[in-house]
């Protein structure tokens, strides 16, 4: 079973899917063969449980990262402030406004809790622990400062400002795919794009390709910038789509109910999506690319 799959089991509690579903607003159907054919779920029904169980959704859908030592001094002091008050987990979870079961995960540091609860969590409880944290906030990239710096040889050319610039935030392929607004902490960087190739472009987003499909225009590990409010598809245009657990870049075609994702290397193969069950894979029209060389 994926892994991403094991921790939704964990967020259930022995709940009936059914009931799990009616209780988080999921499509049954859809959930139920995710967990029959051991398959990623759609972005949309990992967004709406991340929501309803005030989950970070970037662990949901990948764990813990590799140093989660945030995570914890968060589980410590929220354990410190329950022992504090005298108070059973059940109280104080209902005091916090979580649920009882997710309540051990963060204590335990093996779950990540939304940032933007977080927050919350601090003005309502009176809990200090963004400051518990300490410097592991300092994790959390900040957007970039521009500082351009012009050769000599252009001294007499155009000047340079620093709002002729914008900041994408480069993240992760599903938070990409279905997270409308991205937090801070699922922001791994920024990318700067020009206001000219932006254009009045206002939801892009920047994330990493994956596969070898679109070779030689673009290799696995490119940066890609996303329009995600460009969705049509036009002839000859190039898209990210979410398939499979991660991001690939594609020609389109629709044809009834079936999503064709054309690859331009000739090794690799013409991908087919049911639209039927994966109703919105598309992520968005690709307006730009970057790579190391």
């Amino acid at each position: 079973m994926k892994n991403v799959l094991i921790r939704i089991s964990c967020l259930r509690n022995q709940l009936p899917l059914s009931q799990f579903c009616q209780e988080v607003g999921l499509n049954y159907e859809k959930l139920k063969k995710a967990f029959q054919r051991d398959t990623f779920p759609d972005a949309e029904t990992l967004f709406l449980i991340a929501n309803h169980f005030q989950i970070d959704l970037k662990w949901l859908i990948s764990g813990l990262p590799k140093n989660s030592s945030f995570h914890h001094a968060i589980g410590n002091r929220l354990i410190q402030a329950r022992q504090e008050r005298g108070w059973s987990s059940s109280r104080f979870a209902s005091f916090l406004g979580l649920h009882e079961h997710v309540l051990p995960l963060y204590e335990e540091g093996s779950g990540a809790i939304s940032l933007c609860f977080l927050r919350q969590l601090e003005e309502t409880s009176g809990i200090a622990l963004m400051h518990a944290a300490g410097d592991r906030i300092g994790e959390i990239p900040p957007a970039p400062e521009l500082r351009i710096v012009a050769p000599d040889s252009m001294k007499s050319g155009p000047a340079f400002r620093k709002e002729d610039y914008i900041s994408i935030p480069l993240t992760d392929s599903a938070i990409a795919a279905g997270q409308p607004i991205i937090q801070e902490n699922n922001v791994e960087d920024y990318v700067l794009l020009h206001i000219r190739a932006a254009g009045k472009r206002s939801n892009l987003v920047a994330s990493r390709v994956d596969g070898q499909s679109m070779e030689p225009m673009l290799h696995s590990g490119d940066i890609i910038v996303i329009d995600r409010n460009d969705k049509t598809i036009a002839r000859n245009k190039m898209y990210a789509v979410f398939y499979e657990e991660g991001l690939t870049a594609k020609y389109l075609e629709r044809q009834e109910d079936w999503l064709i994702l054309r690859p331009i290397n000739p090794n690799s193969q013409v991908q087919i999506i049911r639209l039927s069950e994966q109703p919105d894979p598309i992520v968005g029209r690709i307006i730009g690319s970057w790579k190391e060389l």
